[in-house]
């Protein structure tokens, strides 16, 4: 875990709350002996916006933001945003994933493809830390992410508001291809290894798999996010 929470360090992080939250923002601190464009554009923004800007000579590289609250959604956030449900309704389900590196990489597709949300397995994934959101390259600020507790629960709530929940596995013999997603969707995605865990899949409507090479079928969790929260968005268009 992040010895602070409220500290979001990166020039992407940083920038991201700039334009997406800057209300959040007590105070950027800045490179002490950095003078460049970007730097000066940052400074710029900030100061318009009414925020403190201080230099750290501790900063080598990239600025800081200290943020007046850290920003939890948990499963009582997500009632209330599935209350609103309609046909662009997408969620990125992730279960079972250890690794940052690919957790904030799924986190930057689902917020460049501007979905509704990431919903994380609390107890079973990486947790939010430096390393996700420097990978997800501000995603992490731009995009709601929902940590629960009970996955089984949460995707039980989601069909029961509508939403179809769509399972990825290469062991499936049914195509992403095949399934109309023009539709309330959920996306659920696992860890490269061992995937979607058994009773998550058992709670699925359906289970696709993204390629059709069946001597070698598995792909990086983060492309597999990308591969079906980008096809939902075209045959939602």
């Amino acid at each position: 875990m992040e010895k602070n929470n409220t500290l979001r360090q990166g020039f992407h992080v940083v920038e991201a709350l700039l334009e997406k939250n800057p209300s959040n923002i007590k105070k950027i601190f800045i490179p002490a002996n950095r003078e460049d464009k970007r730097i000066d554009i940052l400074t710029a923004k900030a100061m318009q916006l009414g925020i403190s800007v201080e230099k750290k000579k501790k900063l080598k590289k990239e600025p800081e933001a200290l943020l007046i609250k850290e920003s939890l959604l948990t499963q009582q956030d997500l009632k209330v945003v599935l209350d609103q449900t309609d046909k662009g309704t997408t969620l990125l389900l992730i279960d079972n994933l250890s690794d940052p590196r690919n957790l904030g990489a799924c986190i930057r597709s689902a917020a460049v493809a501007n979905i509704t949300g990431v919903v994380i397995n609390k107890f079973h994934c990486a947790p939010i830390t430096e390393t996700v959101r420097k990978v997800s390259a501000g995603g992490t600020e731009c995009i709601p992410i929902y940590q629960v507790s009970n996955f089984i629960n949460v995707i039980k709530m989601l069909k029961e508001k509508g939403l179809e929940v769509i399972g990825t596995s290469e062991k499936s013999s049914t195509s992403y291809l095949e399934l109309d997603m023009n539709k309330p969707i959920a996306v659920v995605v696992g860890s490269e290894e061992k995937g979607i865990r058994e009773q998550t899949l058992k709670s699925c409507d359906h289970i696709v798999n993204l390629s059709s090479n069946k001597l070698f079928s598995s792909l990086n969790v983060s492309v597999a996010s990308s591969i079906m929260i980008f096809e939902i968005n075209r045959q939602k268009i």
